[in-house]
């Protein structure tokens, strides 16, 4: 049992020394019985408070990480992308497909013939009394490697669909970007953005919020999508096409 149970205490925070005395005076500021102590992983310290206070302290702790977002106007804007990007389902490309299922199929084919060849080779040692043992857990073995091959054949025949369907669809993504990127520019979605909202001065978070929006609703216009993983998968990358065409990751 941790010693901080032991004594009644819990758990606020495990951060380096420097974090750690920080969070433990601003808590001790705001009237709190907070202590710092030396943790089990000693590049690390643990702060606590009497059990009774957990809930204080931790609400205390995230309306003080709220604050900070407010003052770091870059911070509050990667974290609300991070959200956004997160709360999306997750759309996973016909190319990434084929990677894990070709190697699936690979392991599986490679397990059942080493499986089935070594049920063999078991066999043949019972049957010539160069090893003791029983039949049936011969056939329980090569029926595993059999089972084991059978995988593997499948997963090959998914992986030799996947090839159609990689071309279709990065066929499809080059025409939905190729045709967004022609007909429109990141100087003209900013231009309508702020027309639409009838002012300039929009924060960092209000702009990208408006920025993908405008993005999905233009593709929805040409295209009937109803995907949304996919679609949110086709906003994002047209996204840093037109605003980090080097390269440099929006989130």
């Amino acid at each position: 049992m941790p010693y901080w149970d032991m004594m009644g205490r819990a758990l606020i925070a495990e951060e380096p020394k420097e974090q750690a005395d920080r969070i433990a005076d601003f808590l001790t500021f705001s009237g709190l019985d907070a202590t710092v102590a030396v943790s089990s992983n000693s590049e690390l310290y643990t702060v606590t408070v009497p059990s009774s206070q957990e809930y204080t302290a931790a609400k205390l702790i995230l309306e003080q990480m709220e604050e900070e977002n407010r003052k770091d106007p870059e911070k509050e804007v990667a974290n609300y992308r991070e959200s956004c990007l997160q709360s999306a389902p997750r759309f996973v490309p016909s190319e990434e497909k084929f990677r894990t299922s070709t190697n699936s199929s690979l392991i599986f084919l490679c397990a059942g013939f080493i499986v089935f060849a070594m049920a063999l080779i078991h066999y043949f040692l019972i049957v010539y009394r160069q090893q003791t043992g029983r039949i049936s857990d011969c056939v329980m073995e090569l029926i595993l490697g059999f089972v084991f091959i059978l995988f593997g054949i499948s997963t090959h025949q998914k992986v030799r669909m996947l090839k159609t369907q990689i071309m279709e669809e990065n066929a499809f993504t080059d025409q939905i970007i190729r045709w967004y990127t022609t007909a429109y520019s990141a100087e003209h979605l900013d231009k309508c953005i702020e027309a639409a909202a009838d002012r300039q001065d929009l924060s960092d978070e209000e702009r990208f919020s408006l920025r993908r929006d405008l993005i999905r609703d233009y593709i929805l216009r040409e295209y009937n999508i109803s995907d949304t993983a996919y679609l949110d998968y086709v906003t994002d990358t047209i996204y840093k096409r037109l605003y980090f065409p080097n390269g440099v990751a929006f989130h």
